[in-house]
């Protein structure tokens, strides 16, 4: 509560006249005595009593006491405990804790305790239903877990984080008051597994009408009246950094009930919608202090500080630091370790830390070792990662389309920077100061531009563009001026850099390296690599502009090679078991920094070109993606993306939408059972996407049981429960094969069922959808029909749930006639699905086939893409969606159109057509009369429901965010439910400065 001469504290005041008799008015005035206390004036009340300005007349200062009520004096084992807390209190001594001073009695009937008092406002003074600057947020947060980590580390846990109980003083130093107080708390009532310590059952919640503020920052365990722990404290704060970071509650409600069944079932707002600017990681720490399940939440206090203050630091980019890496909540961070740097990697997660501390002695000696000789390289190659400094130089939500696959380039002074970012689809080059402000473009216009490269003069901007049906390499002045054609290309082609005479264009055009003359437009190609093969080589040209490293793939290795310009005399740089890509060079000539893959997430590293040796730089677990090197070598321009995507659910009737998973990382792909108790789902522990679908959880979630889930396995894909709801079959990526797996409903016993592999589903990242499904179980949950190359022939296949007796069921011997998404008839006697055949012109032709009594048949055949949706209840007609001819499949709103075909018939009739909507994202109820689709309107993501044979469609859903997007629609089984992922994705530039 406040200790404030503004008696910050009055809410209760008026409550408290008409309960005299529960809290008594003390008979206390200005000059009473309490002992060698003279009373100043009253200051405040709560539920425990009232509190008093005093002075100490025996050390001349003033102090604050609280006086406990009367009803909490009588209670034997209530004063026990008082004392005993206030006594543990006492002992903390940390500069964010209220110092208690004594505990002594009031005429042998009231009890009081005397401690430090604080002038200063509340932190609810602070906020008064505004959100607060992120500078001050952070600097409060930090402070107060670093109070509760003292607090924790001495066994006490507050019970009662709030708003009220944060003081800040006038010189910005915050105070966490009531430590070992708030747990004590008169109990009316007992029930069977309930804490009686609990707030829950504080005899103030009895009152009629009543609603404390402390409901809104209960814990879920709080509210259940469950043993609590320190981890309860942590959701506490979770709510207060939201509510600093937004200016509003995550839990509401009209009564107390209805803000304890918010804090059981709901899950806050996302910050964007308050907070849009706010950094991500802000939201990932909240997310993970707020995960109902105490065992995903934080598990101590040292971890969320460490996590806030990394944020900080990267605010500030002011701290020195070792490395790179994620935190346990996902954040960029740098850690201080300049006394680790010989024995340690340069981060370590907190979830890994227990397994640092218990290393045993010899593998620490190893470790010096190995550190030792790593110090004796660097001093060799003058290199001081203590010294590195990264920070973030901009970032922004993800469009549509949108990846970080177009390099940003320092300018030549190193003062700007120019990067590609997506605006209402379209591509545009952006510019950045490297110090600060906000980016600009130009007025954006219809053009696609990418790879942007500066002139030596850094006053010209070159790159790739198809604007005004022009597609080539264009310039423009860079701070302003329109752009001017230099040269038509055809292709889709990436610009390298601007010669340092400005006389020349290196570019890279069907995985080989061109030149262009910028006087003359003559275009030269320089390498001759094997174009067939779909590899960027991602060439960097040495300073001297006479050699290169690229990229190529030999011996089933992807590493770093250097040649001269037209790859003569080609040498592996680096051969490990790593794959390697995106080399740049540094301006010294000597090194090469570039991404490898370690352990399945891109880091940065450094290679040496007198030395087949490389250090790794990064420790995260996101991708880092290698962008530039300033001019004069001290920076490092890297980019990454971060994801956030979890499962939702919403009537088909409307209300509102209720979230299913809030974890750090992704959730999605899920597929319900068929009673519709449980979810089956993929996760990946990590920020940020990207390529790692392959290697995630498989989880499994009762959807009517507070959210409880289970592991199934560690590794595996695109989960689907058996049609009896007794297993579960998913893909398991190994050694570059994918093949199918199975599961029992709790999980343990993965195993097997293929062995010689699968065709690849592919997918879309943003949204993330299946394109294919290409494994479907049979009826009556004894088999899996699947596709699957083999010979180089695709075809379909059939195998039983014991792993035996793997049929091959279609005969085809055309090795350009692809095969996808198999469906099985409602009585499986019939299996459907659809063909792709590419021409020598290289023209796709789509086709429907069918296998009935064991002859094939195609029933349809089209040059529009083709996807299957359904059969039909009755198994004799199929549901499928198509697109207008000669438009490509993309990942972009497109008007798709719903077709029913018999399946002994080859004339299609047209039932409906979806505006704007997502190709690989339509589901039919399973009563098969509605689709449910997601699609744009209005620049917006909505999830829309319509009659399966045309009409009038109605929005269940809609985003309210145009970054925010819907992927993977599934029905409940009674088709009243709708299940879903809510996705965004996030563009970051990053920077590693004072690397020398």
């Amino acid at each position: 509560m406040s200790l404030s001469l503004q008696n910050n504290f009055k809410i209760f005041e008026e409550f408290l006249e008409g309960y005299d008799n529960i809290f008594p008015t003390y008979m206390l005035s200005t000059d009473s005595k309490i002992g060698h206390y003279t009373v100043i004036s009253a200051i405040g009340a709560g539920g425990m009593g009232k509190v008093f300005l005093v002075l100490d007349t025996e050390l001349n200062r003033q102090a604050a006491i609280k006086i406990l009520n009367d009803a909490q004096s009588k209670e034997a084992d209530i004063l026990r405990r008082f004392k005993q807390e206030a006594r543990a209190a006492s002992a903390l001594n940390h500069p964010n804790i209220v110092t208690i001073y004594e505990i002594g009695e009031l005429n042998e009937k009231q009890h009081f305790i005397a401690m430090e008092f604080v002038e200063g406002e509340t932190l609810r003074n602070l906020l008064k239903n505004r959100k607060l600057k992120l500078e001050d947020a952070l600097n409060i947060a930090i402070q107060t877990v670093s109070a509760l980590s003292a607090a924790h580390g001495a066994g006490i846990v507050h019970r009662d984080i709030k708003p009220e109980n944060i003081m800040r003083r006038p010189d910005g130093l915050v105070k966490v008051l009531d430590f070992g107080l708030a747990k004590q708390t008169n109990i009316l009532f007992a029930a069977e597994d309930v804490d009686p310590d609990a707030l829950t059952q504080e005899y103030h919640i009895t009152i009629p009408g009543m609603i404390m503020g402390t409901a809104a920052y209960m814990s879920p365990e709080q509210a259940r009246g469950k043993q609590t722990d320190e981890r309860t404290d942590l959701w506490s704060f979770g709510v207060v950094l939201y509510e600093m970071i937004t200016g509003c509650a995550p839990f509401t409600g009209e009564t107390k009930s209805d803000v304890m069944a918010s804090i059981l079932k709901n899950d806050p707002e996302n910050i964007s919608l308050h907070a849009p600017d706010i950094p991500i990681e802000i939201d990932q720490i909240i997310k993970k202090a707020l995960h109902k399940d105490r065992e995903e939440r934080y598990q101590n206090a040292n971890d969320l500080l460490q996590d806030l203050k990394i944020v900080e630091s990267e605010l500030n980019a002011s701290n020195k630091s070792i490395g790179v890496g994620l935190l346990s909540s996902g954040i960029l961070a740098v850690k201080q370790r300049e006394t680790e740097i010989l024995t340690a990697p340069a981060f370590i997660p907190s979830y890994r830390r227990w397994l640092w501390l218990g290393v045993p002695a010899a593998l620490l000696f190893a470790g010096l070792l190995f550190g030792w000789s790593m110090w004796q390289r660097w001093q060799r190659t003058e290199i001081n990662l203590a010294s590195l400094i990264p920070s973030q130089v901009t970032s922004w939500k993800s469009d549509l389309g949108e990846d970080n696959s177009n390099r940003a380039k320092f300018s030549p002074d190193g003062k700007l920077i120019a990067f590609v970012a997506t605006k209402n689809g379209k591509n545009s080059i952006w510019l950045k100061q490297i110090g600060g402000g906000d980016a600009f473009t130009r007025q954006q216009d219809e053009a696609n531009d990418r790879t942007p490269v500066w002139s030596p003069d850094g006053g010209t901007i070159a790159y790739f563009s198809d604007r005004s049906g022009k597609q080539g390499i264009w310039t423009t002045p860079a701070l302003g001026g329109s752009p001017t054609l230099l040269t038509p290309v055809e292709g889709y082609g990436q610009l390298i850099m601007w010669s340092k005479d400005g006389k020349t264009l290196y570019f890279e055009l069907r995985q080989n390296l061109y030149t262009l003359s910028v006087a003359s437009k003559q275009i030269t190609k320089l390498t001759n690599f094997d174009q067939s093969v779909p590899l960027s080589h991602d060439f960097s040209i040495s300073p001297d502009e006479r050699q290169m490293i690229y990229v190529d793939k030999k011996d089933g290795q992807k590493d770093l090679w250097k040649s001269g310009l037209q790859g003569e005399n080609p040498i592996r740089l680096n051969d490990d078991e790593y794959e390697d890509g995106k080399p740049v060079w540094h301006p010294d000539g000597k090194r090469v920094i570039y991404n490898s893959n370690r352990s399945g997430v891109k880091q940065i590293c450094l290679a040496f070109l007198n030395e087949k040796s490389n250090i790794q730089l990064t420790f995260s677990d996101s991708d880092n993606n290698v962008s530039d090197i300033s001019a004069d070598g001290s920076k490092i321009l890297y980019q990454s993306a971060k994801d956030d995507l979890d499962l939702w659910r919403a009537g088909i009737d409307g209300g509102r939408e209720f979230q299913l998973t809030s974890d750090i990382g992704v959730e999605f792909w899920q597929d319900v059972t068929p009673n519709g108790e449980t979810l089956v789902y993929q996760g990946i522990r990590r920020t940020s996407v990207d390529d790692k679908l392959f290697n995630g959880l498989v989880l499994a979630q009762k959807i009517s049981d507070d959210n409880q889930r289970i592991e199934l396995t560690s590794d595996g894909y695109s989960p689907r429960w058996s049609p009896d709801g007794k297993q579960i079959a998913f893909l398991r990526l190994v050694s570059g094969k994918i093949n199918l797996w199975l599961t029992s409903a709790i999980g343990g016993d993965a195993r097997a069922v293929t062995q010689s592999g699968l065709v690849l589903e592919g997918f879309s990242v943003l949204p993330l959808n299946r394109w294919q499904k290409n494994y479907q179980w049979s009826p009556d949950s004894r088999s899996l029909i699947y596709v699957a190359n083999r010979n180089e022939f695709s075809n379909l296949w059939q195998v039983p749930i014991d792993g035996t007796g793997e049929k091959q069921l279609t005969d085809n011997e055309d090795k350009k006639l692809l095969f996808f998404n198999p469906l099985i008839s409602p009585d499986g006697n019939k299996i459907a699905w659809t063909t792709m055949f590419i021409d020598a012109e290289n023209k796709r032709h789509w086709g429907i086939e069918m296998l009935a009594e064991g002859k094939t048949t195609r029933i349809y055949q089209s040059d529009s893409a083709l996807n299957l949706i359904s059969w039909n209840s009755s198994g004799n007609e199929l549901i499928f969606k198509s697109i207008e001819r000669n438009s490509e499949i993309q990942n972009l709103p497109l008007d798709i159109n719903i077709f029913r075909i018999a399946s002994e018939s080859d004339a299609p009739h047209l039932l409906s057509t979806i505006k704007d909507g997502y190709f690989y994202n339509i589901q039919i109820s399973p009563d098969g009369k509605s689709l449910a689709f997601a699609a744009r309107q209005n620049g917006n993501s909505v999830i829309g429901l319509m009659p399966l044979m045309g009409g009038t469609a109605k929005t269940l859903v809609s985003s309210n965010d145009t970054r925010v997007y819907f992927s993977n629609l599934s029905f409940a089984p009674d088709g009243k439910t709708i299940y879903y992922g809510k996705q965004a994705n996030w563009q970051v530039i990053s920077m590693i400065s004072n690397f020398k």
